[in-house]
């Protein structure tokens, strides 16, 4: 399956500025955000392996966009925390992040400015990638359709401009499958190496990537069985028809990715086994988990299996242990409910109420027409849009991935799903084979479809990232049907401290914040009450609710993360009012004589023990009022609900019948 012919100049042109639009983009997007949740510890670990040749820390979990992201750091010499640091001493990757970008006198805009366009630059490759795989089945007007969706897509605007594994993941799970699907037709050097190369970056990108061996099984199975002759054009020119040999042929290819991925992951770990750059040194800590945590015993003994013969470095087994374990456990929300565990239409969920109608119009209409003119197009076939065969890859990888996404209990966030989205794009490229080469009014409806979506996307600027289409209620509503990653990823303190300038001047009005994120409050200058957060880094402290501006993360609002999470309910109820009866009566004990009784009779550390749950359980209860009884007033960036509470108000809310009583705490369904 060669490329069509080289493109013309006024094409190339095209697609140079399409790329250097989306680039621009969501660089300038990103300056407008903070720190994103997973960015700090992403870049301080990245170069503190780097500089360190550390590998205890979150590995095996991008490991690739790490060491990209920070390469400018080993020019521009950002400083580490010290190796005494207790958070690099244990390993504390979040901790670490939030030292290095906000205790260690660097300046957190140069280092993500830095990491970020590093990022932009992987996704100009995904576009053109996502260009040349649909101008190879649908010509030069499907490669520019396709690279128009991509590059006014919100969620790719959002997630190449800052660093995270998602774009370096979409970027060689399809590349990989790409090289795949083009070398099991024709097997050359060039073909070979590149898809060697490309399998080994998937690896270091993600664990996610292991979806490639059923992509890459179900690929073998459709060519063995309705493909054309494999073509073998390394030495000797010979046509292999026969399946068995083929298949051989395949065997013997898939044992080459498994030593050219083996022989990766461990160069990018140096041929080290040893995860600490000081394994004699007892205090430099390899944080594990609790052997108890939920994970399948076949996975444990393999996970154990590696460790004990050394087959791969001990920092990628430990990132993968890491990972294992905790997804069952994982509080979800969607749409208005809760699960610990989440629920298997999770993600088609997401992917329908984060879609743009206009993307699934093109794609509906596109697959359409496409079908039409095959059945009913012009006789001669070299006019005719191609079948289905050459899109395999395409639909293999969509389905595959959605299906093992839905398997999966990790319903944190629509950016796991994110993957399938540059092979949509690919495949409505349709579109334009079955639009543009009919009648003027359905070109013009093509072109009015693209400029309504990059108008829809232009809109939301610089928001991409809290992207909802209208049939959900859109950017407002979406926090009442995802949240986490989907809409809140820590990035709008900046948004809100502009918002509390301009509407809180002086600071007239007390601000109580409630923040998710490993973002800085302080370093970006807000002033504020810290009501319980996560991550939770603030100072125990007794305070009382008042009435002034409550500014609460949507997650945090939707009790996701929070402690206690879910619903309100009877037995939450009733620990309250047990908490509740305790610190009314230490407010009770007026006098220096009265609180020594009290201390007497219980330690301080009994009453810092409830009004420590007091405050979670106040804060748990406020957000259920919310829920039902206020709007927010405003947002900043649509990820921190705003409101401005009375008295009458708080008083109702921490003191009045419950605004929701659900029959039983949150637990796992079954």
């Amino acid at each position: 399956m060669p490329l069509p012919r080289p493109p013309s100049w006024r094409v190339v042109t095209a697609v140079v500025l399409l790329l250097a639009l989306h680039a621009t983009l969501a660089l300038t997007a990103s300056r407008t955000k903070g720190v994103s949740f997973d960015e700090a510890e992403q870049l301080a670990v990245g170069y503190d392996i780097w500089q360190r040749h550390d590998f205890r820390m979150e590995t095996a979990n991008g490991d690739l966009v790490k060491r990209w992201a920070t390469l400018p750091y080993l020019f521009s010499k950002p400083t580490l925390p010290p190796r005494d640091d207790p958070a690099w001493l244990a390993g504390a990757p979040y901790l670490f992040g939030y030292r290095f970008f906000f205790a260690s006198g660097n300046r957190p805009e140069a280092l993500l400015l830095q990491g970020r366009a590093m990022v932009a630059i992987l996704g100009v490759a995904l576009g053109l990638l996502i260009f040349v795989c649909s101008r190879e089945l649908f010509g030069d007007a499907g490669g520019l359709v396709s690279l128009t969706l991509f590059a006014f897509s919100p969620h790719m605007l959002a997630f190449n401009g800052i660093v995270s594994t998602e774009s370096s993941l979409c970027l060689t799970l399809l590349g990989t499958t790409w090289c795949v699907w083009r070398l099991l037709h024709r097997a050359t050097w060039g073909r070979l190496g590149a898809s060697l190369a490309m399998f080994g970056l998937l690896l270091l990108a993600k664990p996610t990537a292991l979806v490639i061996l059923p992509v890459t099984a179900v690929l073998i199975a459709v060519k063995t069985l309705a493909g054309p002759p494999l073509e073998w054009a390394i030495g000797r020119p010979w046509r292999i028809a026969r399946r068995r040999l083929q298949l051989a042929v395949f065997a013997g290819m898939i044992l080459l990715h498994a030593v050219a991925g083996w022989a990766v992951i461990w160069s990018y770990y140096e041929w080290r086994y040893a995860a600490s750059p000081e394994p004699e040194n007892p205090a430099v800590e390899l944080r594990t988990r609790p052997a108890s945590d939920p994970i399948g015993a076949g996975a444990l003994a393999l996970v154990r299996w590696t460790r004990r013969e050394h087959v791969l470095p001990e920092g990628f087994v430990h990132g993968i242990r890491w990972l294992l374990g905790s997804d069952d456990t994982r509080p979800a929300f969607m749409d208005g409910r809760w699960r610990i565990g989440g629920w298997r239409m999770y993600f088609p969920y997401a992917l329908w109420a984060k879609s743009s109608p206009l993307r699934l119009l093109l794609l509906g209409g596109g697959l359409a027409g496409w079908w039409w003119r095959r059945r009913r197009g012009p006789a001669d076939a070299a006019a005719r849009p191609p079948g289905l065969y050459p899109a395999t890859p395409y639909v293999v990888l969509v389905v595959v991935y959605l299906g093992v996404a839905m398997a999966q209990n990790l319903n944190i966030g629509h950016r796991h799903v994110l993957p399938v989205y540059p092979a949509f794009d690919v495949l409505i490229g349709s579109a334009a084979a079955a639009w543009w080469a009919g009648r003027r009014w359905l070109r013009a409806a093509l072109v009015a479809a693209l400029a309504l979506f990059a108008a829809e996307s232009a809109a939301l600027f610089p928001h991409y990232l809290a992207y909802f289409n209208p049939f959900v209620g859109g950017a407002k509503e979406g926090y009442r049907r995802l949240v986490d990653s989907s809409v809140d990823w820590g990035m709008d303190l900046p948004a809100l401290k502009t918002w509390l300038d301009e509407h809180n001047p002086g600071g007239r009005e007390p601000v109580f914040l409630a923040y998710f994120g490993t973002d800085s409050p302080e370093y970006h200058g807000i002033r504020a009450t810290r009501l319980p957060g996560f991550f939770d880094l603030r100072t125990n402290r007794i305070y009382a609710l008042r009435p002034g501006l409550y500014a609460i993360s949507a997650t945090l609002a939707q009790s996701v993360y929070t402690n206690p999470i879910g619903p309100w309910n009877a037995r939450y109820e009733a620990d309250y009012q047990e908490r509740l009866r305790y610190v009314r009566q230490l407010d009770a004990a007026e006098g220096e004589a009265a609180h020594a009784a009290l201390l007497a009779q219980y330690p301080r550390e009994f009453w810092d023990m409830h009004y420590e749950a007091f405050e979670r359980l106040r804060f748990a209860r406020l957000c259920a009022w919310l829920r039902h009884h206020r709007a927010p007033d405003a947002h900043a960036g649509y990820s921190i609900l705003i409101w401005r509470l009375t008295a009458a108000e708080l008083k109702d809310a921490i003191f009045g019948p419950p605004a929701e009583m659900a029959p039983a705490p949150l637990g796992i369904e079954r």
